[in-house]
Parts: C-alpha cells; sequence; structure tokens
C-alpha cells in the first residue's frame, strides 16, 4: 500500500448480504419466534448464511463470510450497506443497529448512524433493453450505517437488521418478518 494513502482517514464500505431463505428456515428449524414489537430483542441467528465483503485492500480474513476481519486506521469511517441475497426487491433487510458486547470497542463509543449519498444521475439499468444498456440516469439516494474508527483490535459485536418479506396479498408491499441479530468478531489492525 502506497504510505500516502496512510497518512489520511478513508471510508471503508462492508457490504453485508443476508440469505434471507436462510434466516427464515434457521428460524423455523430451531423454533425460533419472529420478534416484531421490540427491536431490542431482536432474535439471535448463526453466522452462516451472512456474507460481509470489504475492498481486497483492506482484507485482513474472513471475507464474504459471518465473521469478517479488515484493516482499518483510527480516524477511518466505516460505512455497513446491507441488502437480501434479492437485493431487497423480495426480502428486503435493513441494518439498524451495530453493538460491542465483548472486547475492544474499536469504535470507541462513536455514534453509528444512518447517512446518505445522493446521486442525481446515478446508472441504472434499461429495463426496455434486453442487457440493459446503455444504463439509463436516475436519482438514486445510497444510504449506509457509519461510524469512526477509534482504535485497533478484536472486538465482539451484534449485528442487528430487520427482515421483510412480502406481503402474501399484496406484492407491492413489504411486511416485517423478524427482528434479528448475529454476533461476527471484527478486527480492526
Amino acid at each position: 500500500m502506497d504510505t500516502s494513502q496512510l497518512a489520511s482517514s478513508q471510508e471503508i464500505d462492508i457490504m453485508v448480504v443476508i440469505d434471507t431463505d436462510y434466516v427464515k428456515e434457521y428460524m423455523k428449524s430451531n423454533n425460533l419466534t419472529p420478534c416484531t414489537d421490540d427491536i431490542t430483542k431482536a432474535v439471535p441467528i448463526d453466522h452462516a448464511g451472512k456474507y460481509m465483503i470489504v475492498p481486497t485492500t483492506n482484507v485482513a480474513g474472513g471475507q464474504a463470510t459471518g465473521d469478517l476481519n479488515f484493516t482499518a486506521r483510527a480516524g477511518d469511517t466505516v460505512c455497513f450497506r446491507g441488502c437480501s441475497i434479492y437485493q431487497n426487491s423480495d426480502d428486503a433487510i435493513i441494518i439498524y443497529k451495530v453493538q460491542n458486547y465483548a472486547g475492544v470497542d474499536v469504535f470507541n463509543g462513536n455514534p453509528i448512524q444512518y447517512e446518505g449519498v445522493d446521486r442525481k444521475q446515478a446508472a441504472i439499468p434499461d429495463h426496455t433493453k434486453a442487457d440493459g444498456l446503455p444504463a439509463l440516469p436516475a436519482n438514486v439516494l445510497f444510504q449506509s450505517l457509519d461510524a469512526r474508527i477509534g482504535g485497533t483490535g478484536q472486538g465482539s459485536y451484534y449485528i442487528y437488521f430487520a427482515l421483510y418479506t412480502l406481503d402474501p396479498k399484496n406484492s407491492d408491499k413489504q411486511n416485517l418478518y423478524s427482528y434479528c441479530r448475529w454476533d461476527p468478531t471484527i478486527t480492526v489492525k
């Protein structure tokens, strides 16, 4: 890595993709009741079917697994972006909280909150063309749950997400299925 890049803070995007079919089947086979009334009582889920992806330059291990280790420096901003394996078109997920429960809190208690970037001419596929090209410009708000790295170390975290499914009577509507969480280890070096 170029040392000039180390001199200033960077933004590190973490894409979280969740296999919602797996989550629903896991809950069913383990007799777990969906929680829809209290975000603090999210249903604990195992690590399978969750894929956290970070740019290759930041990978320290666990790429595309439920336990990601990545390199970052104090002052860097981590942006958690999430979607279902369906790109939120059928089932959808929204990551709503990242909370340290053991080990080092690499965020040092810094607030973790949603931020948005509004692209007025983002490229989207042209649905009238078989290959979707050329892309069409569209106004798209890209959102992420952001936090500033306060230090290095290894911590255990809960990542909370809300899972939505298509309404069985109205395919234009998604309904809350359950609040869920899993507990990855995040290492910042």
